[in-house]
């Protein structure tokens, strides 16, 4: 074992801190709204049509593509849209949807699963449980959990990330101390698809009610508990990685070639869900927090909107900024007519500031000893600045996670990561454009090719027939010559015939 700890990063205490961590349960809303586009993979395709009614739990929504998870209807009531409405990204742009009105009564539909009896079933069909369940990453990545542990074959760690390192965020912290006999039995069913020898879960210093929550229920040999240091960004896969085990995961390396799983803690109190209580993923624990308001957590439908939530707790009258996600991580949102994802974790509802006006890099070096990748953000900035991004790959550029230390402790207030974001954009451009370059300039010398062996193809086939035809009237030259000769003799007879009977 490591000491537990990373170079770099920082130490940021939660701005917005409460006395006691509680789970509000949000009334069922009278409408949800669920984007068909998720986090990762193609966009799902509606199996229902407006004026359908569903029920809680149903699919509505899914896709070929065996990477993806399908949609689920968070309410029981009536399709009354299929549609473009805005999602929360940072884009802004709409995305198709799917609107339910609720029925209020909340009928769920039959569905499958293992039971407390789930050591009998075999690793693939607990996956598929997973699969259509709908699970992804809750943390904030919205990975598909059902392929991470497709991947899992040689797996002999297990860790659950409860570090929730984002300041500010609580829904993990929740979630262990009021389910920690779920979460404990989740690991427990993940330590069985597997195969693993040993499952950790990690958990921050500052999180001492949910550490006793889980030690309580915690009597399996395979599973231990470890307390990080409270840094950020210690819930980073590959840095808590290191941190626990001392494993180095390479540049464009995977956690699963090194033998290691890592699930997020709530994305495993919802693997839990699905295999014992056999209910799809149609709701997760939100924190509402910011300087506008008094701070909670909530036990949300998906598709609630933001709205709604917010209105959970009380607001100030002033004019406000949201933001989905942590404060530093997180994507700024302009209405609150948006809806909760699987991936939104928290909403933060804050009094509208002044920015802070952004000056000239002082070169004081304070974004690269904070860098918990071991980058050169400075150098990085420069080049990305510029445009330069050959020069950004030298420095490895797409090994940045964006956890925006650079940017928070910068004393010129320059927004480094959006430099960084903004250059791997840029890079996926031109390798875009390349890649269409490339492809266009392949047809054109195919074409190219072909036009040329077309053209030598016919010269030959030509020549061929030329020559053939020569030979041709070669043949019909020597047959006639012959034919002249056979009638020269019949006749020379005929007339040798005419002179002996004469």
């Amino acid at each position: 074992m490591s000491n537990n700890t990373f170079s770099g990063g920082v130490v940021i205490a939660n701005p917005y801190p409460v006395n006691q961590v509680e789970i509000v349960q949000a009334p069922l809303p009278s409408k949800v709204v669920l984007p068909l586009q998720q986090r990762i993979g193609a966009e799902a395709k509606p199996c229902v049509s407006v004026g359908d009614r569903v029920l809680t739990g149903q699919i509505i929504a899914k896709t070929e593509d065996q990477f993806c998870v399908p949609i689920h209807a968070s309410i029981s009531g009536t399709v009354t849209a299929i549609d473009k409405q805005i999602i929360p990204h940072k884009s802004g742009l709409k995305s198709n949807c799917i609107s339910i009105e609720s029925d209020g009564q909340d009928e769920w539909i039959e569905t499958q699963g293992c039971g407390h009896d789930f050591l009998h079933c075999d690793r693939q069909t607990m996956i598929d449980y997973v699969q259509r369940s709908g699970i992804v990453g809750l943390g904030g990545a919205g990975f598909p959990s059902h392929t991470k542990l497709s991947k899992a074959t040689d797996c002999h760690t297990l860790i659950i990330n409860g570090t929730e390192c984002e300041p500010g965020v609580m829904c993990d912290d929740a979630l262990m101390q009021h389910h920690p006999r779920e979460v404990v039995r989740g690991v427990e069913i993940l330590l069985h698809i597997t195969g693993a020898k040993k499952a950790i879960i990690a958990i921050e210093d500052d999180k001492q009610e949910a550490y006793q929550s889980l030690l309580m229920f915690s009597h399996n040999d395979r599973i231990s508990l470890v307390q990080l240091p409270t840094k950020y960004t210690s819930g980073a896969e590959k840095l808590l990685i290191k941190a626990l085990l001392n494993i180095e995961i390479p540049s464009g390396g995977f956690a699963a070639d090194k033998g290691v799983l890592c699930q997020n803690v709530s994305s495993t109190k919802a693997i839990y869900d699905a295999v014992i209580d056999q209910r799809p993923l149609v709701s997760r624990i939100v924190t509402i927090t910011g300087d506008a308001l008094t701070p909670i957590n909530a036990e949300v439908r998906l598709g609630t909107s933001f709205e709604q939530v917010i209105g959970l707790t009380k607001v100030n009258s002033q004019a406000h900024d949201y933001r989905m996600g942590g404060m530093m991580m997180g994507v700024d949102v302009e209405t609150t007519q948006v809806p909760i994802c699987k991936i939104t974790n928290c909403i933060f509802v804050n009094n509208k500031k002044p920015v802070q006006a952004t000056k000239e890099c002082i070169r004081c070096n304070s974004c690269n000893t904070v860098c918990p990748i071991g980058l050169l953000p400075q150098q990085l900035y420069w080049h990305a600045k510029g445009k330069n991004i050959d020069k950004c790959m030298d420095y490895h550029l797409l090994d940045c996670i964006e956890c925006a230390c650079c940017s928070y402790v910068c004393p010129s207030h320059i927004d480094l990561v959006s430099y960084f974001s903004f250059a791997k954009a840029l890079s996926k451009k031109q390798e875009t454009d390349q890649h269409k370059t490339d492809i266009a300039r392949e047809r054109f010398e195919f074409r190219e090719y072909r036009l040329e062996r077309n053209k030598q193809e016919r010269a030959k086939m030509m020549a061929e027939k030329k020559q053939a035809l020569k030979e041709k009237m070669a043949k019909d030259k020597q047959a006639d010559s012959a034919q002249k000769d056979k009638i020269a003799q019949a006749m020379a007879r005929v007339k040798k015939t005419k002179e002996d009977n004469a």
